[in-house]
């Protein structure tokens, strides 16, 4: 009877096991679109269609993403420059940024996207406000990740938007 119970016991253990070591599938992070919106005296959500420079707009991406990064790529702006050439390199052949939010410069000192949270009513926002008119390279970097684990799913996907 002892030995019944110590095998089905250590074939309850190995069972279990098998089923915590299933490898975990993740689905590629999809954005739908980005829309601009603004609050109305009713707080509601009215989406703009066309944004102009100088004014607060709430960014909303549609996506199935886990986490959710914009990137609008409106400032740059670099350390130093004499006579409209760059004067600050750093130890790569970088420029030396006060600060950036294009997607280019991913990875430079100074160089961030825009965090975002998860709005119920219009999907993963942020707030931002483009300095100057002028068509601008709107890059999404969309992520889905395994939890408990190294493997994650990123992809960026950019937009090209238009600012009066």
């Amino acid at each position: 009877m002892k030995r019944i119970k110590n095998i089905s016991l250590v074939l309850l253990l190995l069972s279990a096991a098998f089923v915590s070591c299933l490898k975990e599938d993740i689905a590629p992070p999809t954005v739908e679109g980005v829309k601009f919106y603004t609050l109305n005296e009713n707080n509601k959500y009215e989406e703009v269609t066309n944004p102009i420079k100088g004014v607060s707009y709430t960014i909303a991406v549609e996506s199935t993403a886990d986490i959710v990064v914009i990137w609008p790529g409106g400032e740059r702006q670099v350390m130093k420059m004499a006579d409209n050439v760059t004067d600050s390199i750093d130890i790569n052949g970088n420029q030396v940024l006060v600060k950036s939010n294009y997607y280019s410069d991913y990875g430079l000192l100074r160089a961030q996207g825009l965090k975002t949270n998860l709005n119920s009513e219009i999907g993963w926002a942020t707030l931002y406000k483009y300095p100057e008119a002028g068509t601008f390279t709107l890059n999404v970097v969309a992520t889905n990740h395994g939890y408990d684990s190294a493997d994650y799913d990123q992809r960026v996907f950019p937009f090209v938007v238009t600012i009066e």
